[in-house]
């Protein structure tokens, strides 16, 4: 036992000093996903909560940053929009038009797990920036009651797995958490104007790619 512990410390030593080596360096990337939006809650004086369900949407992203071999840190500028689908009420739920979106900068750290695999390199992040959330709504009584954007804290949870196509490519298989602070939107003037405060998180599945320098 005395003999071996030793040079299971040399060898531990030398895999640590090892993985900073790995693909260090800078690298671009782009990815795009689907995006499966929560209901969201409107809720404004002196009217009913009103509970948005949206379709499944989509995600973009570009992303830039430095690997420095078991650490990135790297920023992102996202855009994602879902369809409307229907609203509920007080008194009964009725189909909505529209789309809710944002376009989103943020700063993410992730940490690599290169010692799993050489090939396939799960990874754990977490982001945070601001973001800019865009409400358009209408329906078939009131027209267009809602057309606005404004700008919240935004951040994610991130996990994955990277693999290493070749010293420079790496694809990407992740999910993202996304969410931000309540955003509040302006009403149109033909419903009577006023201001509702709604609900922003998402489930974010996506494919990225990510080139090395």
């Amino acid at each position: 036992m005395k003999n071996g512990t030793p040079l299971f410390i040399v060898v531990l030593l030398l895999t640590v000093l090892a993985v900073p080596a790995f693909a260090a360096g800078p690298y671009v990337g782009a990815e795009a996903g689907a995006v499966f939006l929560s209901d969201s809650t409107f809720t404004s004086a002196g009217n009913s909560d009103l509970e948005l369900k949206s379709k499944t949407g989509y995600l973009l992203g570009m992303v830039g940053g430095y690997d420095f071999g078991t650490y990135r840190l790297e920023g992102e500028f996202a855009y994602r929009r879902n369809n409307n689908k229907e609203a509920t009420d007080d008194v009964d739920t009725f189909p909505v038009d529209g789309d809710y979106s944002t376009m989103a900068l943020l700063v993410n750290g992730y940490y690599d797990f290169r010692t799993v695999s050489p090939t396939f390199v799960p990874y754990l992040g977490l982001g945070l920036g601001g973001a800019r959330v865009t409400a358009k709504g209408s329906d078939a009584s009131s027209g267009v009651f809602v057309d606005d954007s404004t700008m919240v804290f935004a951040y994610q949870v991130a996990g994955g797995v990277g693999y290493a196509v070749s010293k420079e490519i790496t694809l990407d298989l992740g999910y993202k958490y996304f969410a931000t602070a309540k955003p509040e939107f302006d009403f149109t003037a033909n419903t009577g104007g006023g201001k509702t405060k709604g609900e922003y998180s998402s489930h974010n599945v996506f494919l990225g790619l990510r080139y090395g320098f």
